[in-house]
């Protein structure tokens, strides 16, 4: 007869192996960490903001770099609303951040803002079973007075590429708005420079279902986050938006968390999923494509045919 309290054992040792098998061990070379999953990687330095630098495919970055612009390339995160806080805020976006790995997680803490009092956390970590990144941020209030914030994460990816995102409640707005178009209850965004105008560059819109995905030839990436409600959202803000510079050399794939208030010491947490993947040769990135957006859903909802 077979000991039960062995195979107790032996059942929390395989949970335990299974559960380290979900997360690849963040690894540095020079300044930058990087987290591989197959021919998947999410690069972050932590010398320049805990920016996330890179999402690769076999080798081929998704985002921008300092090349196409010095200030703002890569992923970062940003406090709403720009109209209270701006964005001028190096302490958070482009200064060093200490860094450390604990349980195969990179968690990177900023400085403090000397004028608005924040400290920014974010912890990033690979998930083999889903082939997917984890970020979850950190907004903590470091002052002595109440602040009202949201968290912001800014994507940039290069130009003529195709968003998409279920659409929310209400209209958009914005002066690129008119440049989107809504099918099927899923609003497009096709990046065609020749179409927008010196005086147009970004639109604000609620979503709903709580992901956003951009196609860049037949590369896909999709950012996953909680669903927020449009009363929810920061002032000036909201929960989906999409801007492109003024030399339309970069896009900017946006989300926003909920509008809070933190006391003193209190912290709020977000967490936000990454996924990138070849698209099947048989959708094609089109507006209105449907096989398009089932994928992602499948890919966000955890159907295993999107997996690779």
């Amino acid at each position: 007869m077979i000991n039960p309290f062995l195979l107790i054992a032996l059942f929390f040792m395989v949970a335990h192996c299974t559960a380290q098998r979900k997360q690849p061990v963040p690894t540095r070379t020079n300044n930058i960490y990087s987290i591989i999953i197959g021919d998947q990687e999410l690069q972050a330095d932590p010398g320049t903001g805990g920016r996330i630098v890179a999402i690769m495919l076999n080798g081929h970055n998704f985002l921008t770099g300092k090349e196409i612009n010095e200030k703002y390339w890569g992923s970062t995160l940003w406090p709403s609303p720009q109209k209270v806080w701006g964005i001028d805020l190096p302490e958070l976006d482009n200064m060093d951040y200490a860094v450390s790995v604990e349980k195969n997680i990179l968690k990177m803490v900023s400085r403090k803002d000397p004028r608005i009092g924040l400290v920014f956390t974010k912890e990033i970590s690979g998930n083999i079973r889903d082939s997917s990144f984890t970020i979850r941020y950190s907004i903590t209030n470091k002052s002595d007075t109440i602040k009202k914030i949201a968290p912001w994460e800014v994507t940039r990816v290069h130009p003529n590429g195709l968003a998409f995102y279920p659409r929310g409640k209400g209209e958009r707005w914005g002066n690129m708005g008119v440049l989107a178009e809504d099918i099927n209850g899923i609003t497009w965004f096709d990046h065609e420079p020749g179409k927008i105008t010196p005086a147009q560059n970004k639109f604000y819109a609620d979503g709903s279902e709580g992901w956003i995905a951009q196609v860049n030839e037949d590369i896909i990436f999709v950012k996953k986050f909680p669903d927020l409600p449009l009363e929810k959202a920061a002032p000036f803000e909201a929960e989906v938006e999409i801007y492109t510079n003024l030399s339309k050399s970069y896009v900017e794939i946006e989300q926003q968390g909920a509008y809070q208030e933190l006391r003193p010491s209190a912290s709020l947490s977000w967490q936000v999923s990454w996924y990138i993947r070849k698209l099947p040769s048989g959708i094609k990135p089109t507006s209105g494509n449907d096989g398009l957006v089932n994928y992602v859903r499948n890919l966000v909802n955890g159907h295993k045919k999107s997996i690779r």
